[in-house]
């Protein structure tokens, strides 16, 4: 029950009404003895100054209890009850002796005072009693309070006593953690409305609902709440409301906030990091990857200093395909590790990922004037290693560490897969382009076959011989053309070959029609013979199916290399770059494969190829090779 202004008042004016009557009484006693029954003045006020004092004390008390606004008003209305039940117990006790007394005809003083004090015994009985019971109960509420100040200053959690007034949640009083994650000093917010400070812009009816839930006195719980710090700072909590129930003056209750920053951004990550993997496994190649990490891995950490390093098989180092825009502010170029060199190649090589906490502490860092402080390494399997730099020394959390080997781990996997892919892309050209091959270049023996085959049957013998070299050169080439299927456009088998040889052998597994072949080249060239001798085939029949069935094709060497010219209608100018390229044809039932493998065998020699027009106005195919001797 609580008493109200107006109650304190009323309660406190009869303390005061009570003394002024007892006052009165005793004024009235003096005043009989002094001027009525002629007693000294001075022995009349020795006799009443104490209970004129007892009697003044009332009338003061009774004027502080209902003028004084700062007293509890519970405080007033118990004061002012145990007020009046004291007054009440005397002076019933006292009037039913007296009246027992006037019965009996005879007033008995001694009777009465003893009962008067026996009365005060009893009553200072249970006033020690009550006092007794109410320091028992004080030692208990102060060791409580200790408890609960000890928790109050020592929890991790965010306190805050919050008092509703007129609705608004005021701050009462704050412990450390709440000074020290929001950055507010207890004198600071005390006084203030909690919602006003730390609440974001945005959340003011989110924050208004759980006040009004609050003071309801419901103990409850939010999982999620984002507060704003003295410093701007956005943070994640998670809030336990405690009512009191107890009557206080100026708590109803605690705002408990844990900080669950860490948990929230590890979960945001995490969900980031699974996007990001999504859109790994889509990259169509290693560089493409790289990029898609890099970004992944400053939008996952928060981090803007990213890089991606792969391994250089043929220069033997590790150097940088991605990174972001804040490395090349501030590191400018990044270097290229060499083996044996920091931190980042012994990483690599043995694939262990590595926080380095203190760069500049490092003994084997690449820069000790790094303008970064820490960083994370995390090899990428095979194919390079992934790095994350800060500003700050020990920048990076445990859980960030835990991310970023993650990420690597599905960067290596991705990687690989896409590495896979274009394997198996390249195996599928390589095969589409063997098909090819095999229908171009088994066409030239092929058609020599059929020919020499109907000679043979219109009775020339030595056709046969000519057939069965036809078939045997289509064998070479079935055997050549699966090693190109099975090992690419690698060339193996280098020897000294003559090239007029090599030039009549594959002029007589061509069919040429009445073509003539005129060799000037004493020289030999370091190649593979079954290989030249394709190339060659292919430039003969070019030469027959454009330049005519007598045209003449001449195979000589150069200081450069050699040379394969005719004198047919040659290649007009314009036309000359495409004529190597894959399916360019100028026949409607050309393969567009001739002059490509002509042109993919030159290349797997590590010659360089010019078409350009031969003295007699055809066509000219010049080889500069490296390798020639005479």
């Amino acid at each position: 029950m609580h008493t109200g202004p107006s109650e304190r008042t009323w309660y406190g004016a009869s303390v005061a009404l009570l003394g002024t009557l007892f006052t009165a009484v005793t004024l009235f006693d003096v005043y009989a003895d002094v001027a009525i029954q002629a007693g000294p003045l001075y022995l009349t006020l020795f006799e009443n100054a104490v209970p004129l004092l007892l009697n003044l004390v009332l009338v003061v008390a009774g004027v502080v209890l209902a003028r004084r606004a700062g007293l509890d008003p519970a405080f007033v209305s118990r004061t002012a009850k145990w007020s009046f039940l004291g007054a009440l117990v005397i002076f019933a006790i006292t009037l039913w002796v007296y009246l027992f007394q006037v019965a009996q005809g005879e007033i008995k003083p001694r009777i009465l005072f003893s009962h008067v004090v026996a009365t005060g015994a009893v009553a200072g009985l249970a006033v020690g009693a009550y006092d007794g019971q109410r320091r028992r109960r004080e030692d208990e509420l102060e060791v409580e309070h200790d408890k609960t100040s000890a928790l109050f200053h020592s929890s991790s959690d965010c306190i805050a006593e919050i008092e509703f007034v007129d609705g608004r949640p005021i701050v009462r009083g704050v412990n450390p953690a709440f000074e020290s994650v929001f950055g507010y000093e207890s004198a600071a917010i005390e006084g203030e409305s909690i919602d006003e400070a730390i609440v974001p812009p945005g959340g003011d009816q989110n924050a208004s609902a759980i006040s009004s839930r609050a003071q309801q006195g419901e103990p409850f719980e939010v999982d999620e709440l984002f507060r704003l710090t003295a410093s701007g700072e956005l943070r994640v909590f998670r809030l336990q409301s405690i009512p009191l129930e107890a009557a206080s003056a100026d708590t109803d209750g605690y705002a408990v906030y844990t900080d669950i920053t860490s948990e929230h951004r590890h979960e945001r990550r995490t969900t980031a990091l699974h996007e990001a993997t999504r859109a790994l496994l889509t990259a169509g190649s290693v560089e493409e990857i790289a990029e898609t990490t890099v970004d992944a891995a400053t939008g996952i950490l928060d981090l803007d200093f990213t890089g991606i390093h792969l391994y250089d098989d043929d220069r033997e180092v590790l150097r940088p395909v991605a990174y972001t825009q804040q490395v090349g502010d501030v590191v400018g170029s990044p270097p290229a590790f060499e083996p044996g060199e920091s931190i980042v190649w012994s990483v690599f090589e043995s694939g262990t990922p590595r926080y380095v906490r203190d760069i500049e502490a490092e003994a084997d860092a690449y820069n000790d004037e790094s303008p970064l402080g820490s960083e994370i390494i995390v090899p990428l399997a095979e194919f390079g290693v992934l790095l994350i730099g800060a500003r700050r020394r020990d920048a990076f959390e445990d859980s960030e560490y835990s991310l970023a080997k993650i990420l690597a781990a599905n960067v290596a996997v991705a990687m690989e897969r896409a590495e896979r892919e274009c394997r198996l892309e390249q195996q599928n050209e390589r095969l589409e382009t063997f098909t090819n091959v095999v229908s171009h270049d088994l066409r030239n023996p092929l058609n020599v076959a059929d020919g020499y085959l109907e000679l043979a049957r219109d009775g020339d013998p030595e056709a046969f011989e000519r057939v069965d070299e036809a078939l045997d050169r289509m064998d070479e080439l079935t055997e050549d053309l699966l090693t190109l299927a099975r090992q690419g456009d690698a060339i193996d088998d280098v020897t000294e070959t003559r090239l007029d040889c090599i030039a009549q052998a594959a002029w007589t597994n061509t069919a040429t029609a009445d073509a003539t072949l005129q060799t000037d080249a004493a020289d030999s060239v370091d190649a593979d013979p079954g290989r030249l001798q394709q190339l060659l085939e292919n430039l003969f029949t070019n030469a027959v199916q454009h330049g005519g069935e007598d045209v003449t094709v001449r195979v000589a060497s150069t200081d450069e290399g050699f040379a394969v010219a005719d004198d047919g209608e040659g290649i007009p100018a314009a036309d000359r770059p495409q004529v190597l390229t894959e399916g360019y044809t100028t026949d409607d039932d050309g393969t567009g494969f001739g002059l490509a493998i002509v042109a993919e065998i030159a290349d797997a020699h590590g010659w360089a190829t010019t078409v350009t027009e031969g003295k007699r106005g055809g066509a000219k195919f010049v080889f500069a090779t490296d390798r020639t001797s005479a």
